[in-house]
């Protein structure tokens, strides 16, 4: 409201009580160009990044070589690179200088920056007796989960942040503030990272087709956080959902929000979800801070539900 708060109602939680707040980043800070952010509950915000955006960051490192993976000392760390030879894993460590002890392989890579020396935890004669055999380095990382539930927080707060408590307490603001990203802190806060991933597998099941990755080429929009673009879907004039658009660098996310006031939007969006239909009409729109302009004549879109990329999909 652009004035000084005494009480702070959490659209996530819906609680006020007295907690720490904190300017929370709509998009995690580290990705180009993220620069809202809002104001939340710094426990809800800090479960949130440290389990699932810490992880779904490395979204961003998604095209490296893998001799860079290598050669970087944080990169490896976060990214774990793995020497596979005809699909065995053989265990490594980076040398930055001095001798590889005997009981050890001397290996080289010839990465984009010049050579990157490792140590190979087997015996050298087994390894000579590998020359022909099928070498490889793997870099792999599964983002599904952390970058579902990410994106799910990303898209509520972009809707708060664009509509303040107008979405937050409307029936869909609530589905996926208090019912599902609110209800999943209060049961999971104070578990292990390990254990609160393990169940946001199961607990996040039904809203895995709410997000979807854009294709490149089709990503002109800079994302709702900045430029106010949403797609708004409508059925027999209710409106049922809308997809926000979450930028994360170079790539682009949508997420479908549940938008309706009465049982006939929420079943249609419960139905979608649930349902076969992979196609969306809906009307690209821009929010202009006291109305929606939107475009006449709805937009097709494609909505795989299969082999996209997220878990359950």
């Amino acid at each position: 409201m652009g004035e000084p708060f005494h009480h702070f109602y959490c659209p996530v939680l819906f609680l006020d009580d007295e907690a720490e707040l904190c300017k929370a980043h709509i998009v995690n800070a580290v990705f180009a160009g993220s620069t809202r952010w809002t104001v939340q509950r710094k426990d809800v915000d800090n479960f949130y990044g440290h389990v699932f955006e810490s992880d779904f960051v490395d979204i961003r490192h998604r095209g490296h070589r893998p001799d860079d993976v290598l050669a970087d000392l944080e990169l490896s760390k976060r990214l774990r690179p793995q020497v596979v030879v005809d699909g065995r894993r053989i265990e490594h460590y980076v040398v930055a200088e001095g001798p590889v002890p005997n009981q050890y392989s001397p290996f080289v890579v010839d990465g984009r920056s010049g050579p990157v020396r490792l140590a190979l935890k087997i015996d050298p004669t087994e390894t000579m007796a590998l020359e022909d055999a099928n070498w490889q380095i793997l870099v792999e990382k599964d983002l599904r989960i952390p970058a579902l539930v990410s994106l799910l927080k990303a898209a509520h707060l972009t809707m708060f942040d664009m509509l303040g408590y107008r979405y937050a307490l409307s029936p869909g603001g609530h589905l996926l503030g208090r019912e599902v990203l609110g209800e999943f802190f209060l049961t999971n806060a104070g578990r292990s990272k390990p254990d609160v991933l393990a169940s946001a597998r199961d607990y996040f099941r039904n809203l895995v087709h709410a997000v979807r990755p854009v294709l490149d080429g089709a990503s002109t929009l800079r994302g709702t956080a900045a430029d106010r673009m949403v797609y708004m879907c409508r059925t027999r004039s209710v409106n049922w959902g809308m997809i926000v658009l979450i930028r994360t660098a170079v790539s682009l996310h949508a997420v479908l929000v549940p938008v309706f006031q009465d049982a006939v939007g929420a079943q249609l969006f419960g139905d979608f979800l649930s349902g076969p239909d992979e196609r969306i009409e809906a009307h690209l729109t821009k929010y202009e801070g006291d109305r929606w302009l939107a475009a006449k004549e709805p937009t097709v879109l494609a909505w795989p539900k299969v082999d996209v990329g997220y878990p359950g999909a």
